[in-house]
């Protein structure tokens, strides 16, 4: 059954930042001050949670230190995941649990607090058991009330999971163990994996007991502002790290100046048995493999004199993609596709990589799918037919600048309108090395470079929030994890920072680009949307990629973003005092961390 078209409507930060009165780099520091409602959302300020853990554990337990600092001491961590500040990837992995993870090698779903779960074949209405086994860290038990808590408010707080499911009726709970999700009419006709990827890898990074309160101001709103108001509020709660309840394998118990401790979380069945803590903040970076204290850590091609274990990490593909991200303020850039290639092929991104990351592959297609994954979802010869903008090619930069009407004189590029053509290139200080070797190719091609690096959280919020560039660089966040091509497509598509026919406006949703799989053919035209449809409801695998394959080929030819390399994370462990086995491939059987080391039975040895 083919759905309504229904347009996918996230809840934008600059919505939020108006909403609360808030802009600037504050408001993604979290700077939001007292707030009173926010405070009175769930009945007064969070209470400090008591966590059952032996007392000397730092005499007992043996010691494993990551390579990044993760210290939430004095609020430096806001521990709601709705808030702007919280940066899931620095405590996710180890504080809160799945409902179900993806092993990317057997393409499964592996249970963790699911025990099973069964979709209807017609409606696809599902019913999930979970497990009695899983407790928070305060010894109260992990219910469906939890899951469903969670569900709940990222539909309400628009995350994407309301475009499927109706929050207030769309989830449901059965019984303590027992939970239901049904899509919305619309979508009763949605293919099935696609289905599974909108609920299935749930983490449960709140619980019944503190944000239930939240669902039920939700479900007790009679108007759009009376939702937005709680939106609002809960977005600016700020619990600290020893304030939240936890699911995951491990809690914080400590966190000063110097460091922060965490230590299995005793009621997590597979946790209670382990016998070591974390110590997060101290011998970072260089300093830890100086030191021997870490074994791995992001490439870094600053470092030399190091034994060779430390530059061959496993590669595990996180599903985003470093990427050139074109803006909409340059109009040649905003109307010319051809422009926006020329841009790509006067940069070395061959280089880039081997400067910056490397031991890392480089993106030879630019199709909107992170290249870890796209092989699954795009027709063999669609990608080989695709031009790879990764080798520096300057010709033919030159050739399209100049078809657009551009001239070079002097060493510079001139506009059609005659101006020296220079581009605003503001960058996030994540990316410092990558972003001076795009400026320098550029300006070495002869078009001027205002190119300048500000701290991640100024550059988010004055540059990424207003769309104040010309060209940046940053992750474009592919959602492989999701591990459906439609995640992709559609966030590049509606991404409420930085989407395509959103917030940049690159083209429209209808796109005249050369006949797929041949870029001297003729002009056919795809509807993005239709084919975005036409992929959340295929009715098998060779229609799916049919319909991944007009989008792919449309984000190659039209190059909203030009991928460099896949955002591959380098993960710690301190071999040398642990029982782990540097030859395994296991790494790469998932994305989750936590759920590899829980899976692998990491131990001191």
């Amino acid at each position: 059954m083919p759905v309504k078209k229904h347009r996918q409507e996230y809840l934008s930060r600059r919505r939020i930042l108006a909403a609360t009165g808030v802009t600037g780099a504050a408001a993604l520091a979290g700077c939001f001050g007292e707030d009173d409602d926010a405070s009175d959302l769930l009945g007064g300020d969070f209470d400090e949670v008591d966590v059952d853990y032996p007392e000397d554990y730092e005499d007992e337990m043996n010691q494993a230190v990551p390579s990044g600092a993760v210290n939430p001491f004095n609020g430096e961590y806001i521990f709601n995941p709705y808030h702007h500040s919280w940066n899931s990837g620095d405590a996710q992995e180890t504080m809160c649990e799945y409902l179900a993870v993806y092993n990317t090698e057997d393409g499964e779903f592996i249970p963790r607090v699911a025990e099973n779960w069964e979709i209807d074949d017609e409606t696809r209405l599902t019913t999930v058991e979970i497990s009695d086994e899983y407790g928070w860290s305060d010894g109260t038990p992990v219910t469906a009330g939890d899951f469903v808590t969670a569900l709940k408010l990222q539909a309400y707080m628009q995350m994407g999971l309301e475009k499927y499911v109706d929050p207030e009726d769309g989830i449901r709970l059965v019984d303590d163990h027992t939970f239901e999700i049904e899509p919305r009419e619309d979508y009763v006709g949605l293919e099935e994996e696609l289905w599974l990827n909108q609920w299935i890898e749930t983490l449960l990074d709140v619980s019944e007991t503190q944000f239930g309160p939240v669902v039920e101001e939700f479900e007790n709103a009679e108007s759009d502002d009376e939702i937005e108001d709680v939106q609002r509020d809960l977005v600016s709660l700020e619990p600290y790290w020893d304030q939240i309840l936890v699911s995951g394998p491990f809690a914080f118990v400590e966190a000063n100046e110097q460091y922060a401790d965490q230590v299995p979380n005793q009621h997590h069945p597979i946790a209670q048995d382990f016998d070591f803590y974390l110590r997060h903040g101290v011998f970072e970076g260089e300093e830890g493999l100086r030191a021997g204290e870490v074994d791995w850590e992001h490439n870094d091609p600053t470092i030399e004199g190091l034994p060779d274990k430390y530059g061959e990490p496993p590669v595990s593909f996180s599903g985003q993609t470093f990427a050139i991200i074109f803006g909409r303020d340059d109009e040649y850039i905003r109307d010319y596709p051809a422009v926006r290639k020329a841009l790509a092929y006067a940069v070395d991104m061959e280089h880039l990589v081997s400067v910056a990351t490397p031991e890392t592959p480089v993106d030879e297609y630019s199709a909107g799918i992170d290249s870890g994954y796209i092989e699954h979802f795009v027709e063999a010869d669609v990608l080989d037919a695709m031009p790879n903008y990764a080798p520096q090619d300057v010709d033919t930069a030159q050739a399209l600048l100049e078809d657009v009407g551009f001239s070079y004189e002097g060493g510079a590029w001139y506009t059609p309108d005659g101006d020296e053509w220079t581009l605003n290139f503001p960058v996030g200080d994540w990316f410092r090395t990558a972003s001076q070797i795009v400026s320098d190719n550029l300006n070495e091609f002869g078009i001027g470079m205002d190119h300048y690096v500000s701290e991640m959280t100024t550059w988010q919020s004055e540059h990424e929030a207003n769309l104040d560039f010309d060209l940046t660089v940053h992750l474009n966040y592919g959602m492989a994890r999701q591990y459906h091509a439609h995640a992709d497509l559609y966030e590049e598509m509606y991404n409420p920072d930085r989407g395509i026919l959103t917030e940049r406006n690159l083209f429209g949703e209808e796109v005249e680009v050369p006949e797929v799989g041949n870029p001297d053919g003729d002009t056919v035209t795809i509807s993005i949307p239709d084919a975005l449809d036409g992929l959340a409801t295929a009715d098998d695998e060779d229609e799916a990629m049919e319909h991944a394959t007009q989008l792919a080929w449309a984000h190659n030819q039209l190059l909203p973003a030009a991928m460099v390399h896949p955002w591959s994370e380098h993960y710690w462990v301190n071999a040398g005092d642990w029982d782990f086995d540097l030859e395994s491939d296991a790494w790469l059987t998932s994305n989750r961390i936590t759920h590899y080391l829980l899976e692998h039975g990491l131990s001191p040895q």
